[in-house]
C-alpha cells in the first residue's frame, strides 16, 4: 500500500491510494496504524478493497505522511557520495546524525531559505520507517521489523555545518527535512536495496543513482544503531545519499529562493518542494 496524510477541509486524514483514488482509513494518523500493528495492517487492507473512495489523488494536498518521534540519518553510505567529498574516509562503521521533528515538512510545503546560509544544498535519501520496537537487535531482525519506505530530502545549509563542525544546526533550520510523498508498506517495496534515486532542480537532474551503491545495507545500518539508541514504531531511518550534492558539482550549485526542488525513488514517487 502507498500511505498518504491528506489535509483537507475536514482536517487531516489517514489515506491509502487505489487506482489513483484515495481511500479513507478511518485513522488518526500512520503512526497510530503502526502501532497498531498486524491487526491495524489487515484492517487497512480491507478497507482498500472494499472501502468507497473519498476522493482523487491529483489535486489532493498532503502533509508528511507521518510525523516521527525520530529521524536518524546515515552519514556517508554510498560509495559515490564518499569518493566524490575530497575531505571523507571510506567508514568502516555506520555514521549518524539526527534531524529534529520539528525541521519536517510535506510535499509542496515551501523550503525556506534562511538568511544566515548562502549554500543551501540539496541530499535526496531512501528513507525506512521502523515497525516495531528494536532494541540491540540482531541482523536478522531488522527486515522484519520494517513497516514501510519514503523519501526525504536532507537538506543542508553547508556554510553552517562545516563551521565548527555545527552539523546539528545545520541541518537542522524549520523546514528542512521534507518528508513524503507517501510511505509504501515493505511487502509493496520488496527490494530496497536495488532503488532508483534522483534529485531535480528547475528540471535539471543533478543526483542520479541506486541503492545498490550502500556501503552498510539495511540490517547492517539499523542493527547498529538499535544498540545505542531503541527505536520506536513511526521512527525513521535514512540511508544517506548518492553522488551529486550539489555542495560538490564543479562548479558547485546552491538553492536559491525561486528555485523548486524535486526527489524521486522509484516505486515511491516524487517529493517536490519550492525554495523561498
Amino acid at each position: 500500500m502507498k500511505l498518504y496524510s491528506v489535509e483537507d477541509g475536514g482536517g487531516a486524514w489517514l489515506a491509502a491510494e487505489r487506482n489513483g483514488e484515495l481511500v479513507d482509513l478511518g485513522n488518526a494518523d500512520l503512526t497510530s496504524l503502526i502501532r497498531s500493528g498486524a491487526a491495524g495492517l489487515e484492517a487497512a487492507r480491507h478497507a482498500v478493497t472494499h472501502a468507497p473512495a473519498r476522493r482523487k489523488l491529483e489535486g489532493a494536498s498532503l502533509g508528511p505522511p507521518l510525523r516521527p518521534g525520530k529521524v536518524l540519518c546515515s552519514g556517508i553510505n554510498y560509495r559515490g557520495h564518499a569518493l566524490e567529498n575530497p575531505n571523507a574516509k571510506m567508514p568502516t562503521e555506520p555514521f549518524f546524525f539526527a534531524k529534529l521533528p520539528s525541521s519536517v515538512i510535506g510535499p509542496n510545503a515551501p523550503i525556506r531559505h534562511p538568511e544566515r546560509t548562502e549554500q543551501l544544498d540539496y541530499e535526496v535519501e531512501f528513507a525506512v520507517v521502523i515497525g516495531r520496537r528494536l532494541t540491540r537487535a540482531a541482523e536478522a531482525e531488522v527486515m522484519g521489523a520494517i513497516f514501510g519506505y519514503t523519501l526525504l530530502n536532507d537538506v543542508s545549509a553547508r556554510d553552517v555545518q562545516f563551521k565548527d563542525a555545527q552539523i546539528t544546526l545545520g541541518k537542522n533550520f524549520d523546514g528542512f527535512a521534507p518528508l513524503g510523498p507517501c510511505v509504501v508498506t515493505a511487502d509493496e517495496l520488496t527490494r530496497p536495496d536495488s532503488v532508483r534515486l534522483r534529485t531535480r532542480l528547475n528540471g535539471r537532474t543533478l543526483q542520479d543513482g541506486s541503492t545498490s551503491d550502500w556501503l552498510f545495507p539495511l540490517p547492517v545500518l539499523i542493527a547498529y544503531l538499535s544498540h545505542v539508541m531503541t527505536l520506536e514504531p513511526g521512527d525513521v531511518v535514512t540511508t544517506g545519499t548518492p553522488a551529486g550534492v550539489g555542495l560538490f558539482q564543479k562548479p558547485p550549485i546552491f538553492m536559491k529562493r525561486g528555485d523548486v526542488v524535486e526527489i524521486e525513488a522509484e516505486g515511491i514517487g516524487v517529493l517536490r518542494n519550492p525554495i523561498v
